[in-house]
């Protein structure tokens, strides 16, 4: 009986090793359970227990790196940084093992906000013949995400002819046209602002900013005035003032572009470009037309007093009697400055392209 039983189990270890020798490499080996001698041969024999399955592998080799590529830290390491963990703006930006690529909408919405802007220094960046400083502000009802509609005003303070168009008066004895050489002195205007695009970037590590590209433009009126004599200086050294004459309310308008920048919920900084449009036609000069001022000009010819004229009900006299505040200088010395601009006629359009820097408030 043991013979027979040693026979029966060599058979099976050579079945063993045949399959196996038949078998895949990467097949799953077949295990076979050896009798022990105190079984007996009726006992039924006991199941093989089935190895592990392996994934088989792959001919393709794996492409290594761009190089520069930092190596992944270590999970546990990761796990253990506090800062891996920090989500900013729902984002783990300072976790190495993870690459962010989002699209996702403002955190704060202009929907129905109303802004207030400030323009501290808006100045003129295309002047020829005149140059002005001023300070503008605007208000700004959003009405969508990306529209709303704008109110926006100032004062030059500063609207001065340019020392070139002085330098031509000085060396050439020319100037430029009455119309080309009108000042700015304030403007209101109304209208609309959109912002076609905008995006964000990581500021002061972690701080998400958000920028937009804006476009407005509106409509409305400003006040002008011209220079009727420029600033000298006499041989004894003082200054003699330089004199000038209002030439009425014109209809302006404008187009502007530049970039929004918010910070925060509430606060935003803006730098835009606007180009102020208006007509300058040279018919008036404190409100006196060519006929008020020849008829001005004759009494002073004549020695009298011009506040004697006959002139338009428009016509302010007061401008030109007296003398000018702490001088002895007369103003009636104005009045053929005054007629030489206004005798031919001359018109234009004027662009005032200026540069707005300025700080807003949201509310």
């Amino acid at each position: 009986m043991t013979s027979f039983r040693h026979v029966l189990l060599f058979a099976a270890f050579v079945t063993a090793f045949a399959v196996q020798a038949a078998a895949p490499i990467d097949a799953p080996l077949i295990v076979v359970a050896q009798a022990t001698p105190d079984d007996d041969e009726d006992d039924p024999a006991p199941a093989a227990t089935p190895a592990p399955t392996t994934t088989p592998k792959s001919d393709t080799p794996t492409a290594p790196p761009p190089p520069g590529t930092p190596a992944p830290a270590p999970a546990a390491a990761v796990a253990a940084d506090p800062e891996a963990q920090r989500l900013v703006s729902g984002a783990p930006l300072y976790n190495p093992n993870v690459a962010v690529h989002i699209v996702e909408q403002k955190a704060y919405s202009d929907s129905k906000k109303s802004e207030i802007v400030l323009y501290p220094v808006a100045m003129q960046v295309n002047g020829k013949f005149t140059q002005h400083f001023g300070t503008m502000g605007s208000f700004v009802y959003h009405l969508q995400e990306n529209f709303g509609l704008q109110i926006s005003g100032g004062y030059n303070w500063y609207n001065v002819e340019s020392a070139f168009n002085g330098e031509l008066v000085e060396k050439f004895r020319v100037e430029a046209q009455a119309a080309t050489s009108l000042l700015w002195t304030w403007g209101v205007m109304g209208g609309v602002e959109v912002s076609p695009l905008y995006g964000k970037f990581t500021l002061f590590e972690g701080t998400l900013a958000h920028f937009s590209f804006v476009l407005n433009g509106g409509v409305g009126a400003g006040g002008t005035r011209h220079q009727l004599k420029p600033e000298t200086v006499k041989t004894d050294g003082t200054i003699s003032q330089a004199t000038y004459g209002d030439t009425g309310a014109r209809f302006m308008g404008s187009l502007g572009a530049g970039f929004r920048l918010q910070l925060g919920e509430r606060f935003a900084m803006r730098l835009e470009v606007r180009d102020v449009v208006y007509t300058a036609r040279m018919e008036r000069v404190n409100g006196c037309n060519v006929d008020d001022l020849r008829a001005l000009d004759g009494k002073i010819r004549m020695g009298q007093d011009p506040g004697t004229a006959v002139v338009g009900a428009s016509c302010d006299v007061d401008t030109f009697t007296g003398t000018i505040e702490g001088t002895d200088i007369k103003r009636s010395n104005d009045v053929p400055l005054a007629l030489n601009l206004v005798r031919i006629p001359s018109s234009d359009v004027l662009n005032n392209i200026g540069l707005y820097l300025g700080i807003s408030f949201l509310f």
